[in-house]
């Protein structure tokens, strides 16, 4: 009987994940192949916010947000806090402006949000140091004013009788 010869068929390209066959072109010198990695790429470049996404993830497994914490929803997150941080900023911005001021400090921070009905329940718990109190004056103190309403509040009497005058 013949021997029988065996075929090797080389795999196709279309048949190979493209991580296993890479192209010949990005094949080092050397032979070595290096998988591509499957961590997430948080980077400000590749997600385009201002916030450091890994800062922030680490944040969120130190407040014990959840077991496993997807990077996507850190990115989520990152440009929801980012949206609100310029929300304010801007208001408290023109506020500072208005009052003829080059700085917001955090009076103008303060004025800003209690004069925007959107961010107003968002800030309704939260003391801002600094921040002082929205002008305003109570309706209860508007009323109609005669002689006995400020009767007691002046001292100079008491005073007088102090002196022996």
């Amino acid at each position: 009987m013949p021997a029988k010869t065996v075929k090797t068929v080389a795999p196709t390209p279309a048949l190979v994940p493209a991580e296993v066959a890479p192209s010949p072109d990005l094949v080092p010198a050397d032979g070595s192949i290096k998988m591509k990695s499957k961590a997430a790429n948080m980077t400000n470049k590749n997600t385009g916010l201002v916030f450091n996404c890994y800062s922030l993830r680490r944040r969120m497994r130190a407040a014990r947000v959840g077991r496993f914490i997807r990077p996507t929803s850190v990115v989520y997150m990152g440009a929801v806090l980012e949206y609100l941080m310029a929300e304010v900023l801007e208001l408290a911005g023109n506020c500072a402006r208005d009052s003829k001021r080059k700085t917001v400090k955090p009076r103008h921070i303060m004025m800003a949000v209690q004069m925007d009905d959107e961010l107003k329940p968002l800030f309704n718990d939260v003391i801002l140091p600094g921040g002082g109190v929205v002008p305003g004056v109570h309706t209860c103190l508007l009323g109609k004013r005669d002689q006995e309403t400020f009767k007691g509040w002046s001292r100079q009497n008491l005073s007088k009788a102090q002196m022996g005058v």
